[in-house]
């Protein structure tokens, strides 16, 4: 329990000076210790990852656990309302898409419709709550359709996606993990035309693996709900595959 302790005093000390950085290294750390040995650094943070204060991105680098799943999201002001409105309902839902993901986006629209999924036998009545709110309801098959609309329109209110579902196994309190989160974003933007280049989806998704906020194996399994597998486990095992074999695919699929 004493080392523990000891443990608990020097996270504290990382996490007050550190806490603003998404990683941070172990010459960071030992600023933070001058009179600690190198090895007595090195053995200290195995043992803070070990007890789950902190993860290992890559030898030498490293992050606060708070950075994997929802616990550092910065939910905006929309969201919270619309969760408010929703908790007050009494039905299952949660929040996906580019809410939960901003944080690793380089620029994050100023505005965007919110990704929403719903209990699918309280549809309508969820739907109600947030128009009685002052939101605007899209179908998923019309995004783009209905954002135009409402940008050329001038029509300034806040556009919610609202997706039916009858399973809440990939979130957390109302908020979708991080794979999940993806997953929707992705099959938004290249199924339902959802305003945002797959360059910046790129972007996130080089941010998530650099940081280490996101379990493949689990990405490609949440994949399997939404049928996405196939693209989902291209995206993944991409570094992995030659240039011969990329090739090889462009040539099969112009001829079928």
């Amino acid at each position: 329990m004493e080392k523990l302790s000891a443990l608990e005093k020097k996270y504290i000390i990382i996490e007050e000076n550190l806490k603003e950085q998404a990683t941070f290294y172990m010459e960071d750390v030992q600023a933070l210790f001058p009179d600690m040995k190198q090895a007595s650094i090195y053995w200290n943070l195995s043992k803070l990852v070990e007890a789950g204060y902190l993860k290992r991105v890559r030898t030498g680098v490293y992050a606060f656990n708070e950075w994997k799943g929802k616990t550092k999201i910065a939910l905006t002001d929309d969201i919270k309302r619309v969760q408010e409105i929703l908790d007050e309902s009494g039905f299952e839902y949660f929040i996906s898409g580019l809410d939960v993901l901003q944080r690793f986006m380089q620029h994050v629209p100023e505005q965007y419709p919110m990704i929403l999924f719903v209990e699918k036998s309280a549809h309508e009545e969820m739907a109600s709550y947030l128009l009685d709110g002052g939101y605007h309801i899209i179908k998923p098959t019309e995004i783009r359709q209905q954002y135009e609309d409402a940008i050329l329109s001038g029509n300034d209110k806040k556009q919610i996606v609202v997706y039916d579902t009858e399973n809440f196994d990939y979130e957390a309190d109302g908020i979708a993990i991080i794979e999940k989160a993806f997953v929707d974003l992705y099959f938004s933007i290249t199924r339902n035309g959802y305003p945002l280049s797959l360059q910046e989806l790129v972007r996130v998704y080089q941010n998530l693996v650099r940081l280490g906020n996101i379990d493949k194996k689990k990405m490609i399994t949440v994949s399997t709900k939404r049928n996405l597998q196939s693209d989902i486990r291209l995206i993944v095992e991409t570094p992995y595959i030659t240039d011969a074999a990329m090739q090889f695919a462009a040539i099969l699929r112009k001829e079928e």
